[in-house]
């Protein structure tokens, strides 16, 4: 296990069963702490990639956020103080997958950089107005469809409303959330949907 420790980076849990090539899996608290080589997950796109491999053949997968470059014994430390959480965190999460909707606000609501006064503080709060105003709108509607939950986005004038699905069910949601966002107004000219993902915006590393 040291020279495991000393090569791989953690990138999940799961309760038992194979992994994806080149991932091993590793005894922790009950648990498989799922590992992947150095070389290849040393950055969050390569994890996310080793993720989405994992969620595919894994069939109780629960990923580490993708920004997260944890030590092996730091990891298996830190689940031993929280296994009966974590089991049940992937038993709620390792059958689901996220699908994300992003949307940016239209430029002539921006203020320009250039702009004071009274004009430029005129219209930052157009602009968040329509901000807020997108992120009921996106919500009510992908709440139709499940669980949703709303994080910052990328960027200042981006938002990022996130919908929860069963794994089963991805395709078809997604195309149900693809003509409910091609039916509404102007809102959405820059508008995007991206996924199925791991449900990253879901899972609450910080209580689990």
């Amino acid at each position: 296990m040291q020279s495991a420790g000393r090569s791989m980076i953690p990138i999940g849990l799961a309760r038992a069963g194979p992994v994806p090539a080149p991932c091993c899996a590793l005894s922790c608290a009950g648990l498989h702490l799922v590992c992947a080589p150095h070389d290849m997950a040393g950055d969050a796109r390569s994890r996310v990639r080793l993720h989405l491999a994992a969620m595919r053949d894994c069939e109780t997968f629960l990923p580490f956020p993708p920004a997260a470059a944890i030590a092996v014994d730091e990891a298996i430390a830190w689940c031993g103080r929280r296994t009966n959480v974590l089991a049940e965190e992937i038993d709620r999460f390792s059958r689901q997958r996220q699908l994300t909707v992003s949307a940016r606000l239209i430029a002539p609501l921006l203020p320009d950089a250039a702009a004071s006064g009274a004009g430029w503080l005129r219209a930052r709060r157009d602009a968040s107005a329509h901000q807020a105003r997108l992120r009921t709108v996106l919500m009510q509607i992908m709440s139709l469809l499940g669980e949703v939950r709303c994080i910052p986005g990328r960027l200042q004038d981006e938002v990022q409303v996130n919908l929860l699905v069963p794994a089963a069910e991805t395709h078809p949601v997604l195309h149900e959330l693809r003509e409910r966002l091609r039916v509404g107004d102007a809102l959405w000219s820059a508008c995007t949907v991206t996924g199925p993902w791991p449900p990253y915006a879901f899972i609450s590393w910080e209580t689990a």
